[in-house]
C-alpha cells in the first residue's frame, strides 16, 4: 500500500513538474535580449512571443499585435473586399450571362448613337436656316439697308445651338468610350465569376 502512495506521489510530482516546465515563454524584450520565462510581462505581450515544451520545442507562437498602420490597411482591404463583393452581386443579379451583358451594351451604345444622329440632324437643319438667315440679311445689305436685329438676334441663336449640339456630340461620343471600357471590365469581371 505504501509502495502505490509512494508511485501515485511520485507521479503527481513527476506531472506537476512537467506542467511547470511547459509554461516557459520566449519573448524579445526592450534591449532587444530573447528572454526565457515563466511568464510574459504585459508590456511586451503585444511584441508577440512563443510558447514552449519542456524539451523547449516551440508549441505556439502568439504573433506582435498589428500597428495602427497595419489595422487601417487591414481594415481597408476589407472594406474594398465588401465592395468587391456588393460589387459582384449586383452583377449577377443584372447579367445571367455573358450574352445579357453584351445585349445591355449594345442597347446603351445604341441609345447613345441615337442622341448623336439627332443632334447631327439638328446640326444640319440649323445649317439651312443659317443659310436662310444669312441669305435674308445679304438682301437687306444689298439693298442699302441695315440688317434687322430680329435676324442678327436670330443667327446668333442658331450659333449658340450649333455650338450646343456639337458639345452634346462629342460629350456623347466620349461617353460611347467609357461605356465600351465600362463593359469590358465588367465583362472580364462576369466571366470570371460564371468560370466562362
Amino acid at each position: 500500500m505504501k509502495w502505490k502512495i509512494t508511485n501515485a506521489a511520485l507521479a503527481l510530482t513527476l506531472l506537476w513538474s512537467t506542467q511547470t516546465m511547459a509554461e516557459l515563454y520566449r519573448y524579445v524584450d526592450d534591449k532587444g535580449v530573447t528572454v526565457l520565462d515563466s511568464r510574459v510581462p504585459p508590456k511586451f505581450i503585444s511584441r508577440g512571443y512563443e510558447v514552449l515544451d519542456a524539451h523547449g520545442r516551440v508549441k505556439l507562437v502568439v504573433p506582435a499585435a498589428p500597428t495602427p498602420a497595419e489595422r487601417d490597411a487591414r481594415r481597408a482591404a476589407l472594406q474594398e473586399q465588401a465592395q468587391r463583393d456588393a460589387a459582384d452581386a449586383t452583377l449577377l443579379r443584372l447579367y445571367s450571362s455573358v450574352a445579357d451583358l453584351d445585349r445591355a451594351q449594345q442597347r446603351q451604345l445604341q441609345q447613345i448613337d441615337n442622341q448623336i444622329t439627332a443632334a447631327k440632324t439638328n446640326i444640319s437643319e440649323l445649317r439651312d436656316e443659317r443659310e436662310t438667315l444669312q441669305s435674308r440679311a445679304a438682301n437687306q445689305e444689298r439693298a442699302g439697308k441695315s440688317v434687322d436685329q430680329s435676324i442678327l438676334d436670330q443667327l446668333a441663336a442658331v450659333d449658340a445651338e450649333t455650338g450646343r449640339l456639337q458639345r452634346l456630340i462629342q460629350r456623347q461620343e466620349e461617353e460611347t468610350v467609357k461605356v465600351r471600357e465600362d463593359f469590358a471590365r465588367k465583362r472580364e469581371r462576369l466571366e470570371f465569376l460564371l468560370g466562362d
